[in-house]
C-alpha cells in the first residue's frame, strides 16, 4: 500500500509575504482612485492586468479587499485596514532603495528627521553638531505640524520625529528631551520682568497676548481662566515674531513656551517663568519601536540626538 501524499499549505504569513511591491502599488492606486480604468492608466498597465494583480493579492490574503460593481469600486473593511500598512511598506521600500543607492554611490546612509517648527533651530544645531562626527550619514531635516510628522513617522517617510508628547501610539517609542515651561515675555524695564518667577495672578491688569490656537492656546487659556485673566482685545497674534514685536514695543506682555522664545530674549525682552500653576509640555523624540532592526543607523543616531537636544535646549544659568 502506497503511503498517502500530504499537501502542505503555506502559512498565512508566507502567503502574505508572497505579495510583491508592484502588486501593492496596484492596490494603493486602485484604493486611491476608486476606478479600475484610472488606476490602470496611473500604473501604465492594462485594466485586465490590474484586475489580475488585485485578485492575486486577495487570494494571498484570503480576503476580499474591494467591493466591485459595474460603476463602483470601494474598499471593504478589510481593505481599509490593509491600506495604511501597504502605504507604510511602500514608503519604507522607496526610502530603502534611495538609501541603498546613497550607500553604494556615496557611502552614506540617509536618516530622515522631522521636527515641529519651534524645535527646528535646536534640531538644526544638533544635526550640524552630530553630522561632523558621522561622515557615514546623510542627515535630512524637515519641519511640519505634529499630526503630519507622526503620520510620516508611522508610514516610514521619517525615521525620527521631534515633537510634543500627546497620546503615544502602539509601535512608537518616545524619549524625553525637555520639559517646556510657559513663560512671560516682558520688556526688560517692565516691573514684571524684575522677579525670577511670577504667579499667573500677577498678570492681572496687563495687556496679555498669546497664541489662541492649538495645544499651546488651550494650555495658556485654561491657566488665564483659572486666574480670572483675559487676553488682550486690542492685539491678536499667531506668529512668534508678531508677539515679540508687540512686547518689544512695550504694547503688551506675552505668554509663550520657552522653546518658542529661544533666540528672542534680548537686552530689551526678558523671560520669566510663570507659576501657580506651572504649565509644562514635554518635548520628545519619537521613533518606530522596530527602528533598531529597520534602520540601525537611524536608531544609533536617536540614542545621541535626544541628549544633544537636551543640552542645546537647557536654560542658560547666566
Amino acid at each position: 500500500m502506497q503511503p498517502s501524499s500530504t499537501i502542505t499549505l503555506p502559512r498565512p504569513t508566507a502567503r502574505i509575504q508572497a505579495i510583491s511591491l508592484r502588486q501593492l502599488r496596484f492596490f494603493t492606486a486602485l484604493a486611491e482612485s476608486a476606478n479600475f480604468s484610472r488606476a490602470a492608466e496611473r500604473m501604465t498597465v492594462s485594466q485586465p492586468a490590474l484586475s489580475a494583480a488585485i485578485r492575486q493579492i486577495e487570494e494571498h490574503m484570503g480576503l476580499r479587499l474591494f467591493d466591485r460593481s459595474t460603476h463602483h469600486v470601494a474598499l471593504t473593511e478589510a481593505g481599509a485596514a490593509f491600506l495604511p500598512h501597504a502605504r507604510r511598506l511602500l514608503t519604507t521600500a522607496d526610502n530603502a532603495f534611495v538609501d541603498m543607492n546613497d550607500a553604494a554611490t556615496r557611502g552614506k546612509a540617509v536618516v530622515r528627521i522631522g521636527a515641529i517648527p519651534s524645535a527646528i533651530p535646536a534640531a538644526a544645531d544638533a544635526v550640524s553638531l552630530l553630522g561632523r562626527n558621522r561622515a557615514d550619514l546623510s542627515l535630512h531635516l524637515s519641519d511640519g505640524k505634529s499630526d503630519a510628522l507622526m503620520s510620516d513617522l508611522r508610514s516610514g517617510a521619517l525615521d525620527l520625529v521631534i515633537g510634543v508628547l500627546g497620546r503615544v501610539e502602539d509601535g512608537i517609542d518616545a524619549s524625553l528631551i525637555m520639559e517646556d515651561e510657559m513663560m512671560l515675555a516682558a520688556p526688560a524695564d517692565h516691573p514684571l520682568a524684575a522677579t525670577p518667577s511670577l504667579p499667573w495672578s500677577a498678570l492681572e491688569g496687563s495687556e496679555i497676548v498669546h497664541f489662541t490656537g492649538g495645544s499651546i492656546g488651550e494650555l495658556s487659556s485654561a491657566a488665564m481662566r483659572q486666574n480670572n485673566l483675559s487676553p488682550s482685545q486690542r492685539f491678536r497674534v499667531d506668529q512668534v515674531g508678531s508677539l515679540f514685536g508687540l512686547v518689544g514695543a512695550g504694547l503688551a506682555v506675552g505668554v509663550i513656551p520657552r522653546l518658542y522664545a529661544r533666540g528672542y530674549e534680548t537686552d530689551k525682552i526678558k523671560l520669566v517663568p510663570l507659576t501657580g500653576p506651572s504649565i509644562r509640555r514635554k518635548l520628545m523624540l519619537f521613533q518606530r519601536a522596530k527602528l533598531r532592526h529597520e534602520h540601525p543607523s537611524a536608531f544609533e543616531l536617536g540614542t545621541v540626538l535626544a541628549p544633544a537636544l537636551s543640552a542645546i535646549l537647557a536654560p542658560s544659568q547666566t
